[in-house]
């Protein structure tokens, strides 16, 4: 299936920083990428309308952002967009099921339908009559991410929805973000500046730098390319391999590659045999040796 044009144009000044984007390509993950400070957050601000720029234009999954009748972009909550901030910013005065009908009144008649099925693909339905300070971060972010989907959005904004987790609860996470990615028909834009997140969920990249696109392009390739190294190697640019969990114990999680590699993993990952899994190695944490290396301490060799 073609996947749907992508456009995204924009000048903007804000003080003594300039943004400058000007991409054009199909895909239906489009993931920007960069360091902090590299313009990835103003960039979202700017699409969802918070602040005035030179020259806009942004075509999401095939549709054009509207705008009124004298052309002016209408503005946030007329803009069909689902937005997941960094903070989730949930009510904390509401019970889930509040939180989540916020947003039914821009998804018109068939909110009730997308409002279910948010709740269903997200498995929240047993934490409906919980308040925000009673749900762990995990539960959290889905209930944002479901509340975002409930709104019935043309295209949906994942601003780094894995940075305020730690590694087991990301772990939990993460496939969630990529059910919603498989299950619904939205496009989607996802930052991050995390090379395993960007390589995992996106089908193109967007690669910012100083408020300029430095390269953009299929995530494994431009991620290794010339042009982003320098910032590969500042951010810890990871090798991703798929394995399939082969023994699990109270001591460790064992699984093996495609290719026959077989790795431990810490025991307190929620994994069964069977489950497939993706592993991200730091180029820093793997080493090469001539011979059998003994006597060391490495789970893996």
């Amino acid at each position: 299936m073609t996947s749907p044009r992508t456009r995204i144009a924009l000048q903007l000044t804000r003080g003594a920083f300039q943004l400058a984007v000007d991409v054009d390509f199909e895909a239906r993950v489009t993931v920007i990428f960069g360091p902090s400070g590299s313009g990835k957050s103003t960039l979202f601000e700017a699409i969802l309308g918070l602040h005035p720029a030179d020259r806009a234009e942004f075509v999401l999954g095939g549709h054009q952002l509207p705008s009124d009748a004298s052309g002016r972009a209408l503005p946030l909550e007329k803009r069909g967009l689902g937005w997941l901030p960094q903070d989730l910013a949930l009510f904390p005065h509401l019970d889930v099921a509040g939180n989540l009908r916020t947003g039914l009144g821009r998804a018109g008649p068939d909110g009730e339908i997308a409002l279910r099925r948010a709740v269903e693909v997200l498995e929240i339905g047993a934490l409906l009559q919980r308040r925000p300070r009673d749900l762990s971060g995990g539960e959290r972010q889905r209930v944002a991410l479901a509340r975002a989907l409930a709104s019935g959005p043309r295209a949906l904004l994942l601003d780094e929805p894995l940075a305020s987790l730690d590694l087991p609860l990301r772990a939990r996470v993460l496939p969630y973000l990529l059910r919603v990615r498989d299950e619904f028909e939205i496009p989607i834009l996802y930052i991050t500046h995390d090379p395993d997140e960007a390589i995992l969920v996106g089908e193109r990249v967007v690669v910012l730098d100083g408020g300029r696109v430095v390269a953009s392009g299929a995530p494994r390739e431009v991620l290794w390319s010339r042009a982003v190294l320098p910032l590969s190697e500042a951010l810890g640019v990871e090798n991703v391999l798929s394995a399939r969990v082969s023994e699990v114990d109270s001591g460790s999680v064992r699984v093996q590659t495609p290719g026959g590699l077989r790795l431990q993993l810490p025991a307190s990952l929620p994994l069964e045999p069977g489950d497939t899994v993706r592993l991200g190695l730091r180029a820093e944490d793997v080493l090469v040796a001539a011979d059998a290396p003994g006597r060391i301490s490495a789970r893996n060799v």
